[in-house]
């Protein structure tokens, strides 16, 4: 069991001596993804003695929120006094972690390397001298000889002498070059062996002295027995974000069926890398409110008609006149219009959160943009039509619908459509309850030809005595399947529609409406209608606006 300790700047009135002070790395074990905020538990193991001891914990993230900062030790050991520092380091580091021993270690092994590459490369050039000196000796040693043997006139002994000192000359510079070349290659390593041990040397002094840009958490911890100790670090960071994506595979036919490949897009800029962590996404908004607002109930007031009339003549003299003093009345009422509008509530959607744990461990580096991790794929029933428009577009378009029907939520994301193997393109999928349905298009369908035609169309008087007038249109719409297969088609259409008694709206078609005014949306008419493969459809939509005379229609 742990128990879980609020930090609140915690300082100690009394400091008793500590047994040791220890410098632990944390380690990043889980991280709690919200929109725009992260929850990172970190974790530091090690090895104590009984008695009371200061853990020094650096490299933690610039600017550590220590609100969100939480600490939990198992049974048997007590945490106390809680630093958290952001402009300087503690104390001299441990310089007996494993860590520094391990650095100091390298840089020992890599300057052992560097003085026996400078050794060997003595060695070699040592090799380059001693044949430049053979040479000298053999090229001073032909001229005596030969001086001597044009004395006594031997000419074969010339010749042997000369090719004895040319044989010795080849091959004694033939070992100076070999020499020469041996001696570059082993200076081209030296410079590698150089680059190695500063990048050990460098690494040394950051553990020695780590930078003075992070956080340093300092804390004090009461072990009861000996042994290995975890303790879990929590805190909540800015700067992270997830949201999912979605790959939308329509399949038609016989059985139409929907396949949503499910991912997920994770970003963080906490300043620290996330490695071999576990991964836990959350639709909970920490961030957002968390209490509903308030409601204000409006003043109203009633004036009477002469009142009322008096304020007008006012209000109309002080346009007239600007330094003409305002009256009680004009003044009271724009205040009362500000604060309603100052505290109107705006509704949001609080559901209930849906927490998503990935499998497994992922490394999610700091600043990386978009890395995108599968979640799962849902297999939904679909229902497909040919939804078409003739009034605007010139063919119809593949819509589905269906259900969610999941157990959990569908948040809204980003989603790649497909169908029937087809990449079409892009769209929203909205935020879907589990039981919700919804609709989607899923691209046009070039083999569903549409058009429209308004061959009659009239304005004018009814009779010579005619007291009223009237507007008549006729449309003649027709749907051509050109495409391999029978298509369900919900045609739509529009007619003018009005809010007043006086201006009368009829209407007939062919064949029959099967919807007016869908969802509300007045005017709207919609035919279901089956288009076989190869075949045409035409619909007659014939409507009449008739009106008083003296009025005119807009």
């Amino acid at each position: 069991m742990f128990r879980p300790l609020l930090t609140t700047s915690l300082i100690a009135l009394t400091a008793p001596a500590f047994a040791d002070t220890f410098t632990a790395e944390a380690r990043v074990d889980t991280v709690t993804i919200y929109p725009g905020v992260a929850t990172i538990m970190r974790q530091i193991t090690l090895d104590l003695p009984a008695g009371r001891h200061e853990i020094i914990v650096p490299d933690l993230p610039e600017n550590l929120n220590a609100q969100g900062l939480r600490l939990a030790a198992p049974d048997g050991v007590q945490v106390g006094a809680v630093n958290l520092a952001y402009d300087r380091l503690p104390v001299t580091p441990d310089q007996t972690s494993p860590e520094i021993v391990a650095a100091k270690e390298e840089v020992e092994r890599l300057e052992d390397i560097l003085r026996q590459r400078d050794v060997s490369i003595a060695e070699i050039r040592l090799r380059v001298k001693a044949a430049e000196e053979q040479v000298a000796f053999l090229q001073s040693l032909s001229q005596a000889s030969a001086g001597e043997t044009l004395t006594a006139s031997a000419i074969a002994d010339i010749q042997a002498l000369a090719q004895m000192v040319g044989t010795e000359t080849l091959r004694v510079r033939q070992e100076a070059f070999a020499a020469e070349e041996e001696a570059k290659a082993a200076e081209r390593a030296r410079e590698d062996d150089v680059e190695v041990l500063d990048d050990a040397r460098r690494a040394l002094a950051a553990l020695m002295a780590p930078e003075s840009d992070g956080s340093v958490l300092t804390f004090t911890l009461d072990a009861a027995e000996a042994g290995e100790v975890t303790v879990d670090i929590s805190t909540l960071e800015g700067y992270a974000n997830w949201s999912p994506v979605y790959d939308v595979r329509l399949t038609t036919g016989d059985a139409p069926q929907l396949d949503i490949d499910r991912s997920v897009v994770v970003s963080q800029q906490t300043g620290q890398d996330w490695l071999d962590v576990k991964l836990v996404l959350s639709t909970a908004r920490p961030g957002e409110q968390i209490a509903p607002g308030g409601v204000w109930a409006p003043l109203r007031r009633i004036i009477s008609e002469e009142e009322l009339e008096r304020d007008r003549r006012e209000v109309f003299m002080m346009d007239e006149a600007p330094m003409m003093s305002r009256s009680v009345g004009a003044v009271t009422a724009a205040p009362m219009e500000m604060a309603e509008q100052e505290f109107k509530a705006t509704a949001n959607f609080r559901g209930a959160s849906v927490t998503y744990t990935y499998p497994g461990t992922v490394d999610i580096r700091n600043g990386v943009e978009d890395l995108r991790l599968p979640l799962d794929q849902l297999n939904l029933e679909a229902e497909v039509w040919a939804e078409a428009v003739p009034s605007r577009d010139s063919i119809a378009y593949r819509m589905a619908e269906f259900t969610n029907t999941t157990p959990e939520l569908l948040l809204p994301g980003q989603a790649l459509l497909f169908a029937d193997g087809t990449m079409i393109g892009f769209s929203q999928l909205p935020l879907l309850a589990a039981g919700a349905e919804t609709e989607m298009g899923f691209g046009p369908l070039d083999g569903i030809v549409l058009t429209r035609a308004t061959p009659n169309k009239s304005e004018g008087e009814r009779g010579v005595f005619s007291s009223a007038n009237q507007l008549t249109e006729q449309a003649i719409m027709s749907v051509e399947n050109l495409t391999g297969q029978d298509w369900d088609v919900l045609l739509r259409d529009a007619i003018p529609y009005s809010e007043q008694d006086d201006l009368e709206v009829t209407y007939e078609a062919s064949p029959r409406v099967t919807r007016t005014n869908p969802e509300g949306q007045r005017g709207i008419l919609e035919w279901d209608l089956t288009v076989p493969a190869g075949e045409k459809q035409e619909v007659t939509l014939d409507y009449t606006l008739t009106w008083p005379n003296g009025y005119v229609l807009q």
